[in-house]
């Protein structure tokens, strides 16, 4: 029998790893470990999650979050604790799993050079902007996989170009379809009742400029559109907010909810203010539409499908044409996104190569 290890970290990667994880449950050929990094560890990015989701718990939870621990503690920690947990507990997974652009990822690098073959699930997305951490890791992880998996031809296309082999590359659609289309209810047109606002990527929320002309545009839509604000509680961009001295104005501030409530709550929404990668897809099944406050994005098909839009924070003057943007009514192609069978492809081609 074949072992298989997962490895996930944050709240994204367990919605998208959600129906992976099942069905790899449920193989009769190969036994699969569920390894918790622990990045996110509090129970509404974490917990919550894995009971909205029907995920088991996981084997082992490595506990390498806590407040104010750097990425790079966090990175210094996982390498070892993961291959510790493998050795201590005679795991010799035949494919170790990662998914995504989290510091998780990196824990690819000791791994293979332990010898360990290593899969990666949403591999060549490139924003080309490396001010992003999350840029910086997925490359690597790209660059030390054995195999990996990317949503489309194009991301395919960026890898090759940096001169990973083709045959490594397998295209299996986007892991996101399968765990929205379980839970929303796409009959439901929702209330329009608010706007959500969702600042939390480092290259927005530890300078003070970009953070404020975010807060002032948000305003402005509440001015515009009479809609409320509703600005999701990261910690980090709060305590950033609070030592910028920065007034929110009209912004409310909402508590982090589950999966479940939160699809809801996108669909109650006008359109979404959100830094977010995710918040570029999972909106777009929903037909919300995203205004993203980025110089970059690694999700351009997003873009060029008109399900959302660049914010350029320095240039104020095309603020209302954002707005106008949003609020507009629009065709927005979601045939990039795939078909949904994506857990079903990446568990037969693991069958198939190892």
């Amino acid at each position: 029998m074949k072992t298989i290890v997962t490895v996930t970290g944050i709240r994204p990667d367990f919605i998208r790893m959600s129906e992976i994880i099942k069905k790899l449950d449920n193989q009769p050929w190969c036994k699969h470990v569920l390894i918790h990094t622990g990045q996110h560890y509090d129970d509404l990015l974490s917990g919550v999650f894995f009971n909205d989701l029907s995920i088991r718990d996981p084997d082992y939870n490595l506990c390498i979050g806590g407040n104010n621990k750097s990425h790079y503690e966090q990175q210094a920690e996982l390498g070892p604790r993961l291959i510790q947990t493998l050795v201590k507990n005679n795991i010799n997974p035949d494919i170790i799993l990662f998914l995504g652009d989290s510091n998780s990822v990196l824990a690819s690098v000791p791994l293979r050079k332990e010898g360990y073959k290593i899969g990666h699930i949403e591999a060549g997305m490139r924003s080309y902007d490396e001010r992003m951490l999350e840029e910086i890791n997925r490359k690597v992880c790209d660059h030390v996989s054995n195999y990996l998996f990317v949503y489309h031809d194009n991301y395919k296309q960026k890898a090759i170009k940096e001169g990973i082999s083709e045959n490594k590359i397998y295209v299996v659609g986007n892991t996101i379809i399968e765990p929205l289309l379980d839970i929303a209810d796409l009959n439901y047109n929702g209330n329009k009742k608010h706007i959500i606002l969702d600042i939390h990527r480092p290259e927005n929320f530890n300078h003070k400029d970009r953070l404020e002309k975010i807060i002032k545009f948000a305003n402005l839509c509440n001015k515009e559109t009479g809609v409320p604000i509703k600005m999701l509680k990261f910690n980090r961009t709060i305590k950033n907010i609070k030592e910028f001295n920065l007034n929110l104005g009209c912004i409310e501030l909402v508590d982090l909810m589950g999966y479940k409530k939160f699809v809801r709550y996108m669909q109650d929404s006008l359109f979404i203010v959100s830094d977010s990668g995710t918040a570029q897809e999972e909106p777009a099944l929903l037909g919300i539409p995203v205004i993203v406050p980025r110089d970059y994005t690694e999700r351009p098909e997003s873009i060029e499908n008109n399900n959302s839009i660049l914010l350029d924070l320095n240039n104020e003057k095309n603020f209302l044409s954002m707005l106008e943007w949003a609020t507009e009514e629009k065709n927005m192609n979601i045939s990039w996104l795939g078909s949904g069978e994506t857990s079903h492809k990446i568990v037969k081609i693991l069958k198939e190569i190892i």
